[in-house]
């Protein structure tokens, strides 16, 4: 449907990357239907890897209220990037930077297989002009995000004078105080497809949740109704939902708008699989800071009131796949997420205590307090590299009548020093059980290391939650862990103390050891035994490998679990497997290939392809589902095959190189990446080995990108 609708105009080049601006005129019919246009911009190509990124100026062919920024980013752990935007009302006087804050509203995970992040509309008053800037903010390693691609568009939805003025009788409200679709300009022909097929049809169930929302737009708009369509258009045309994903909004005023087409107990799209049994309500408007109004919480409790009379407000249940959420909920009660904002979330109580009738209520009534204890605590190892992770695995008993309730992040995760549950997008949540680690000298939040307890425990059951810390600062420092209960009280603070050392990387360089049995590298100052240096000659030397990044030391393996004397190369990293002394296996290249694509399975060249039969130019392997053809076949076999570089675990595509930072043919092996540089055709340098053992050391914070 979106292609059918946009006519592409112009096709630019501009400052090293590819601008494609577009128009999509929606001429609709029906007197209620306001007309919309939106004119979109890409860029790629044109970012730096750190500091601040100012885009153009982009000048729409017509006047806009609504500006869409979304975009493709890899985001190394603790990085971020922060976006925001401004707009000219005459073209030359500018408003102020407007924070873009991500959409984290969704209707169903099936369909939300993207690596594509949308940030929600901002509403401004008719302009003529836009920019947006992006801020690079690197890890604690010191790790930058990488920014492939911006889509930025500009978007009226401000009604024509002929729909202001059509003369004709409004439509009558919905049970004496909601605003009807058509009353607020919703245009139907959005939610069918080019050939009038209904894109999102509606489906039913019974109410069990209210989910209260912000719609992250302006506060005290001019125009709500303009939100309303703009929030729409965003849902049904930007994100392709074909209808907007909220059941109902409320305004500043207290006007309260029909929201997803289809009338009572309709399934809106607006918290993936809680979205069933669930009205999600939103309140237009950004709630971080700002307090919601009385007006606009009157109207909240008037809605659930009538459109979910049968809920005990008092009440936290069971739904979908969680135990005690609440019957009228914060979005953040449900998934990982800020909304509704601090302010609005704070003021759920007031809205329970108003729907029921009684004071505020903060916790299921008539439920006797929980309470927990941490049994064990224990760090592992105690001396570490920076970088390297160490594991945390804490024992916590239920010690009280009743299950006590964890919430994320679960075990496994792993948090970068500098980083906090909070920068890691997992906020408190009121009651939840959480075990905290803290180290001595902590500038920021206490306990900034939190991971939940497994969901839910049962009166007397005990549970291992393991999380891990990589901490980047070498020195000594004393971990020290604590039992909270998020926004109650701590169970237990600064238990079970360990010391930690974290010794400098073995990627400093060393002198000449001045031993027989050891080659020395003056390129890179490191010494590299005999087992790894014979492996090293005999399997292609500097062209197949490059040169040693670090000295010989003992490494757990990401393949097994086991430790192993490990040596970081430029292409590659070397296990000396003593159990397989004198054989072919003593010395094991790691599985580089798929330890830096583990979380890319899902993108298209990962995915495994329709198995065919071999040709003369082109095989198939049944073990990963991939094809290997013409000149990476040919360089796969002529440099050791499957011993050496594993089965293919991707097909060729394009990717951007973090060590050239330049765009080259790949395909991904379990020990390698091949890369084909035509410009060095015909020569022993047209296919080489990207440099993945370097990339994961600077992903480490061991080496510099560039170094």
């Amino acid at each position: 449907m979106l292609h059918e609708r946009v006519h592409r105009r112009t096709l630019l080049k501009a400052a090293g990357g590819l601008l494609v601006a577009s128009v999509l005129d929606l001429h609709l019919p029906g007197r209620q239907a306001a007309a919309m246009t939106r004119m979109q911009w890409t860029e790629q190509g044109v970012f730096p890897s750190s500091g601040l990124y100012q885009s153009t100026v982009f000048r729409p062919d017509q006047p806009f209220n609504s500006i869409e920024v979304s975009w493709v980013a890899a985001l190394p752990q603790g990085s971020s990037l922060r976006f925001s935007v401004r707009f000219s009302r005459d073209g030359s006087s500018w408003s102020d930077w407007i924070d873009l804050h991500v959409d984290t509203d969704a209707r169903d995970a099936r369909n939300q297989v993207t690596d594509r992040t949308y940030a929600g509309p901002v509403l401004t008053a008719p302009s003529q002009a836009l920019q947006y800037r992006a801020e690079f903010i690197p890890n604690a390693l010191g790790q930058p995000p990488r920014l492939e691609q911006v889509e930025v568009a500009a978007v009226d939805t401000s009604p024509p004078a002929s729909f202001l003025s059509t003369g004709q009788a409004a439509p009558s409200l919905i049970d004496g105080f909601i605003i009807p679709r058509a009353g607020w300009g919703a245009d139907e022909s959005l939610r069918f497809d080019s050939k009038g097929n209904e894109i999102w049809p509606p489906d039913y169930r019974e109410i069990q949740k209210v989910i209260v929302h912000h719609t992250v737009t302006q506060n005290e708009e001019a125009d709500p109704a303009a939100t309303v369509r703009a929030v729409y258009y965003y849902h049904a045309i930007t994100r392709g939902w074909g209808d907007i994903g909220y059941n109902f909004l409320v305004d500043w005023h207290g006007n309260v708008y029909e929201g997803r087409y289809g009338g009572p107990d309709v399934v809106g799209g607006h918290a993936l699989q809680y979205n069933w049994g669930s009205i999600g309500i939103a309140v237009l408007g950004t709630y971080d800071t700002f307090d919601p109004l009385p007006a606009s919480l009157t109207s909240l409790e008037r809605l659930i009131k009538d459109r979910a009379p049968n809920l005990d407000p008092g009440l936290w249940t069971f739904f979908i796949d969680k135990d005690n959420v609440p019957n009228i909920a914060g979005h953040r009660d449900v998934l990982v997420t800020d909304c509704p904002g601090d302010r609005l979330y704070a003021k759920l109580p007031d809205v329970r205590g108003a729907v029921k009738g009684t004071g505020p209520i903060t916790a299921s009534l008539g439920v006797p307090a929980s309470s927990a204890r941490l049994l064990s605590v224990s760090f592992s190892p105690t001396t570490v590299y920076a970088g390297i992770p160490i594991r945390v695995d804490a024992v916590i008993q239920n010690t009280s009548s009743i299950p006590i309730y964890g919430q994320e992040p679960n075990s496994g995760f792993t948090y970068l020093e500098g980083q906090d549950f909070d920068s890691a997008n997992y906020p408190k949540i009121e009651g939840s059980y959480r075990v905290g680690v803290d180290f001595s000298g902590n500038p920021g939040l206490p306990n900034p290391f939190r991971w939940g307890t497994p969901a839910p425990l049962a009166p007397g059951q005990q549970a291992t939650i393991t999380g891990y810390i990589r901490l980047a600062t070498p020195g000594t420092k004393q971990l020290t862990a604590s039992l909270v209960q998020e926004l109650m009280r701590y169970e237990q603070d600064g238990v079970f103390p360990a010391t930690v050392t974290v010794n400098s990387p073995p990627t400093v360089g060393v002198p000449n050891a001045a031993d027989p049995t050891v080659a020395y590298y003056q390129a890179t100052q490191h010494n590299v035994p005999n087992f790894f240096q014979s492996y090293w000659a005999s399997n292609g030397g500097l062209m197949m490998f490059g040169y040693p990044l670090t000295e010989t030391f003992e490494e757990v393996s990401p393949t097994d679990g086991k430790t192993y004397p490990t040596q970081y190369f430029e292409r590659a990293r070397f296990e000396h497997h003593l159990e397989f002394q004198g054989t072919p296996y003593e010395v094991e290249l790691g599985l580089l290939g798929r330890e830096v694509t583990a979380n890319r399975t899902k993108e298209k060249p990962f995915l495994p392809i329709p198995a065919f039969t071999p040709t003369a130019d082109r095989d198939y392997y049944p073990q990963t589902g991939h094809s290997l053809a013409l000149g990476f076949r040919s360089y796969w076999h002529a440099n050791g095959g499957l011993p050496v570089f594993g089965y293919p675990i991707s097909e060729e595509f394009q990717e951007l190189s973090e060590t050239d930072g330049k765009m080259h043919t790949v395909q991904y092996f379990e020990r390698a990446r091949f890369e084909w540089h035509p410009e060095f055709r015909g020569t022993q340098y047209e296919y080489l080995l990207g440099q993945l053992g370097r990339e994961i050391l600077i992903n480490r914070g061991w080496i510099k990108a560039g170094s």
